[in-house]
This record gives structure tokens, C-alpha cells and sequence, in this order.
């Protein structure tokens, strides 16, 4: 009689056993389905996020300039930025120091030598949503060449 009781008892256990296994692997299935979703639904953003981004021949990797050919562009040193160059559209090329994102904004410190200045790049008619996330996303250190619009700060 006792072992029919721990016989019993064992199949009890089993039983108990394969529906906390049965329970187990729906969870686990369900957690994969979620997580499937969650790719098809990034992955439907990222299509849709690069047919709207009309910004994008504006930014992203280039190669090494290298010397290799010669850019009619007339750089502007950080410490020649002056009142006199307010409201004037310059090219710039630093160092970024800091970056930091901010809703639709990301500011960007960019520096030369001991001289920085602050950057402000906003969602509007030149920059898309996806060119603030490339420059919030944008290694300290990386050298950055960008046409500035220059303002004053109060």
C-alpha cells in the first residue's frame, strides 16, 4: 500500500510536472511571437523611415578625404567665429566633444584645439528626424564637417 502512495504521489508530481513544462513553454512562445512582431514592426519603420527621409543626401558617412581632390568649400576656424559673422551661412569642420538629444533637437558641441562651439540640429524644412538621430548617434571624436548657419545666443 505505501508504495501504490508514492507511486501515486510520483505521478501526482509528474503531472504537476508537465503543466508547469506546458505553462513554461507557452510562455515562451508567446514571448516569441512578441519579439517577432516587435522585428517585423522595427523593421517596417526602418523601410518607411528611409523612403520619408528626404535629408538624407545631407548626411552620413564619407569617405577619407585624403587629399585626393579639392573642395571649393572655405572653411571657418572655431576661433574666427565673431558677431560679425552672424546670420551668414559658413562651413565648419571639428571635432564632436558632446552630443545630446533632446525630443526633436540634438545638441552638438563641436571643438578645435581649445575653442568650441555649440550646434543645434532641429527637425524642420533642411534636417529630417532621421538626420538628428544620425547626429545624436554620432561618435565623440568623429571630425564633422557641416554648413552652419550662424546665430547669437543671448
Amino acid at each position: 500500500m505505501t508504495k501504490e502512495k508514492v507511486n501515486g504521489a510520483t505521478e501526482e508530481e509528474q503531472q504537476a510536472q508537465s503543466k508547469k513544462a506546458l505553462k513554461k513553454q507557452q510562455k515562451e512562445a508567446e514571448k516569441a511571437a512578441k519579439k517577432a512582431e516587435k522585428q517585423a514592426k522595427l523593421a517596417a519603420e526602418q523601410q518607411s523611415a528611409d523612403e520619408d527621409d528626404f535629408a538624407k543626401d545631407r548626411y552620413g558617412l564619407s569617405a577619407m578625404v585624403q587629399s585626393q581632390q579639392k573642395l571649393d568649400r572655405a572653411l571657418v576656424r572655431v576661433q574666427d567665429l565673431t558677431a560679425e559673422k552672424v546670420d551668414q551661412l559658413i562651413w565648419l569642420r571639428a571635432r564632436v566633444h558632446t552630443s545630446r538629444a533632446k525630443g526633436k533637437q540634438c545638441f552638438l558641441v563641436l571643438r578645435q584645439q581649445q575653442f568650441n562651439v555649440q550646434a543645434l540640429v532641429a527637425v524642420g524644412d533642411r534636417a529630417s528626424k532621421q538626420m538628428v538621430k544620425f547626429a545624436a548617434n554620432s561618435l565623440v571624436l568623429a571630425i564633422v564637417e557641416t554648413l552652419e548657419f550662424v546665430g547669437l545666443s543671448v
